[in-house]
């Protein structure tokens, strides 16, 4: 948005406003002029502080309607309001509340979002507009604002990681026992199958969906009633604002209610670990949808074309989601920089709003991308196994055998099985059998041919991972998983059923108290 802003003819009271609040040409109403100020807004400080609270007016709006509806609704629970005056209010809140963001008449040359509002309302109900700041502040109506915009979105990117958590289950079921080779620094490490590996990637999933929840709770808390920095100067019930709102109760401490950002933070550090998170399994498969490994393929919607080349099909999709950690990494950074001051300060929220949603939508879309590469992956079930025909994969098994039989000591059977592995290598081919028994016969150890079995039999190795969250106890691990998934999905269903409730019941309010007076 530029400083100039729209120019809206301001109505009589009661009318609805034309296409702009000022005449062309004229200066704007600034909050404060002809009172405590002597002169409107620089055009300095319009272009560099007011437009960039304007640019997220968009994000904002909602809220600001529901919050405005909310306090006209608490003041006529008092008495204070006179039936016309809250008949008609309510009826203007009602208006703006049904344009939608982008057609709104927000101008920076005002100040605040709330300032332009407060100017389109006047233009519909003329000085009953002043009963909006009876009470409150301004700030409270954003801070209001905010945690309304903000939980439908920290609930979209609850929904977006409980679908990825499907996806990783469907195909851990599916690939259970498809044996692979498990890697570690990108050297084959230990024999496992896809579908540990992929129930390991559900884990945290279902971690970051906790620490979701334990978001939610902190934003889904009510400023509305707060007031001043001790408290409104109203008798005003908050607990029925915030019912009225559908926060779960109120934020206890008045200040506090309109300056504390600890939440916004343990968000974002939550957005930045699934960002990163989901950004290393897309950095896992464009490695193994490589030529070099050929492990896995992704669908065709997913990759894009070389414009150079026309036989390279990128898989650009790993890019995108890769990109989102350093998106919601940078926007924690942001945040904790513009704490670093004294409290109840402006400039902690100067762009958070836009900051905060921003890192959701784009967490969220890139979470949402991952299930979908996830869903479609097409794979190449030989190529797993062929990583995992070499026998070494199995020496740290063979030397706990070694020593289990007690045959030798660990550190002593490490450094004999190293050293066949080693002359494996040199000679360019995997560790054998005779290898084994050529290096550990070097210290006079002989190996039960039992023991020597391990070397030719992966899956039997896996098999004998009985401890909990071992491969043996995998089928549970997935029933598990799933069932905690599920009730996870279900709460982010009854919170969203919620919400919509009470939103609905507010606006349901208004109109029958704005239409019956």
């Amino acid at each position: 948005m530029t400083g100039e802003g729209p120019e809206f003819p301001l109505g009589e009271a009661g009318e609805p406003p034309e296409l702009a609040l000022r005449e062309a040409g004229e200066p704007p109403e600034f909050l404060g002029l002809g009172g405590r100020l002597g002169s409107a807004a620089g055009e300095e400080l319009v272009a560099a502080g007011f437009a960039a609270e304007m640019a997220d007016a968009y994000l904002l709006h909602d809220g600001f309607g529901l919050a405005d509806i909310a306090h006209v609704l608490a003041l006529d629970d008092l008495g204070l309001l006179p039936p016309d005056d809250a008949a008609a209010l309510l009826m203007a809140l009602l208006e703006m509340a049904a344009v939608p963001p982008e057609e709104f008449p927000y101008d920076p040359a005002y100040g605040d979002p709330w300032n332009s509002r407060e100017r389109y309302l006047e233009a519909k109900a003329g000085s009953r507009a002043g009963w909006l700041t009876v009470g409150r502040p301004r700030r409270e109506a954003a801070r209001v604002a905010l945690r309304i915009a903000l939980r439908r979105s920290v609930l979209h990117a609850h929904s977006a990681l409980v679908r990825l958590g499907d996806d990783y289950l469907t195909l851990a079921r599916r690939h259970r026992n498809t044996l692979m080779a498990d890697f570690t620094y990108l050297q084959p490490a230990q024999p496992t199958t896809l579908g540990y590996v992929l129930a390991g990637h559900a884990q945290p999933v279902l971690r970051h969906l906790m620490r979701l929840e334990n978001a939610y709770t902190w934003v889904n808390r009510s400023p509305a009633g707060a007031g001043g920095t001790t408290g409104s100067s109203l008798p005003l019930d908050r607990e029925l604002l915030a019912s009225r709102l559908g926060f779960y109760g109120v934020i206890p401490h008045a200040r506090d209610a309109m300056w504390q950002a600890d939440g916004l933070v343990d968000l974002l550090a939550t957005l930045a670990a699934v960002a990163t998170e989901a950004g290393q399994v897309a950095a896992d498969l464009e490695i193994w949808a490589s030529p070099a490994y050929g492990f896995v393929g992704l669908a065709d919607e997913y990759c894009r074309v070389s414009a150079l080349m026309p036989q390279k099909k990128n898989p650009y999709a790993l890019a995108v989601i890769r990109h989102a950690g350093g998106t919601a990494a940078g926007a924690l950074a942001a945040l904790l920089g513009v704490l670093r001051t004294g409290t109840a300060r402006t400039d902690h929220f100067l762009s958070t709003a836009g900051d905060v949603q921003r890192a959701l939508v784009t967490v969220t879309g890139a979470v949402n991308l991952l299930a979908g590469v996830v869903s479609t992956l097409r794979i190449d079930q030989r190529a797993l196994a062929r990583s995992a025909a070499d026998p070494g994969l199995v020496l740290a098994d063979l030397a706990d055998g070694i020593v289990a039989h007690g045959l030798g000591d660990r550190r002593t059977v490490h450094q004999l099985l190293g050293r066949a592995a080693r002359r494996a290598a040199d000679a360019g081919r995997p560790v054998t059998s005779d290898d084994i028994v050529a290096a550990l016969g070097e210290a006079g150890i002989e190996v039960p041919a039992g023991v020597l079995a391990a070397l030719d039999d992966p899956r039997a190795v896996l098999a004998g991972r009985t401890v909990t969250g071992g491969w043996g106890r995998l089928p549970e691990l997935l029933t598990a998983s799933g069932r905690e998934l599920g009730r996870r999905r279900r709460a982010c269903t009854a919170l969203r059923a919620a919400v919509d409730g009470a939103e609905e019941a507010l606006l349901a309010e208004a109109h029958a108290r704005g239409g019956s007076a």
